[in-house]
């Protein structure tokens, strides 16, 4: 018996302070592509995306988003801005992925054309992705859908002078069923220490990438209505490491086991 009990105390020890991660506020690697690593926007600031919106754009922290993390399968949005609220009546968009590694920006988006069903020609841009997750922060709920690029699905940013942050929203086909549907996770008021971020105020919310194949590499991006910021990440989706899985199953099992004994315990 007390072997036992030594045992299940080394491996909550273990559990508790030697993998914290398991259960502490931890959003993974920073997957976030600058500005400065892209299309039109390479000479904009330099190599960072915290700090920084597009050109021209409010500069203050309530405006701005400043990274995805990656998490095995986890992907997390953070910002200065309001992702709940919106602010001054801007709100956040969708998040797009992209599979097969060709999203582009905005303003070079590839333009294209499709017949619809009275014969017209209907002309739209393609960005390049193929998933769009659509937020719905009201009930923190999320549905994923692949995106039809036979019409024009894709809903831009509300100023002009912001078409490099598109696309922002998707609009789904009457009647289109989402392949994926999941809950978010949601955090308001994280520090700079708990973010690794500057800014002093953060919100971060997480969805789960799992519809996506094991270790697919993805770009995604994320922007708000008014496009005075954009997101874009690129990582591979990897399923949680079997170590990972099996001390917190370990973990979990030994807190049953002393639950178990101290209400035998009382029992008694």
């Amino acid at each position: 018996m007390h072997f036992m009990k030594k045992t299940i105390f080394i491996l909550l020890f273990t559990f508790i302070f030697v993998c914290p991660n398991i259960y502490a506020l931890d959003f993974g690697n920073n997957i976030t592509i600058s500005d400065n690593s892209i299309g039109s926007y390479n000479s904009w600031y330099s190599d960072r995306e915290d700090q920084e919106v597009e050109p021209g754009c409010v500069g203050n922290q309530t405006w701005d988003l400043e990274g995805f993390f990656l998490n095995d399968f986890k992907l997390t949005t953070v910002g200065g801005f309001d992702f709940k609220q919106g602010e001054e009546g801007y709100t956040s968009g969708d998040i797009f992925i992209d599979t097969d590694l060709d999203a582009i920006y905005g303003l070079d988006g590839k333009y294209k054309d499709s017949l619809s069903g009275n014969g017209q020609k209907q002309y739209f841009y393609d960005y390049g992705y193929e998933y769009a997750v659509d937020l719905d922060f009201n009930n923190l709920t999320y549905k994923v859908y692949e995106i039809d690029k036979t019409y024009n699905s894709l809903i831009s940013v509300y100023y002009r002078q912001n078409d490099g942050s598109n696309p922002w929203r998707y609009n789904p086909q009457q009647n289109q069923d989402p392949i994926y549907m999941g809950s978010i996770s949601y955090y308001e008021n994280l520090s700079d220490s708990t973010t690794g971020l500057l800014g002093g105020n953060h919100n971060a919310f997480t969805i789960d990438l799992s519809f996506l194949p094991e270790n697919t590499e993805f770009i995604a991006h994320f922007t708000i209505g008014c496009g005075n910021d954009n997101l874009m990440g690129q990582g591979i989706a990897h399923a949680p490491e079997p170590a990972t899985l099996f001390l917190l199953g370990t973990g979990m099992i030994g807190l049953a086991v002393i639950t178990r004994k101290r209400t035998s315990f009382k029992r008694d």
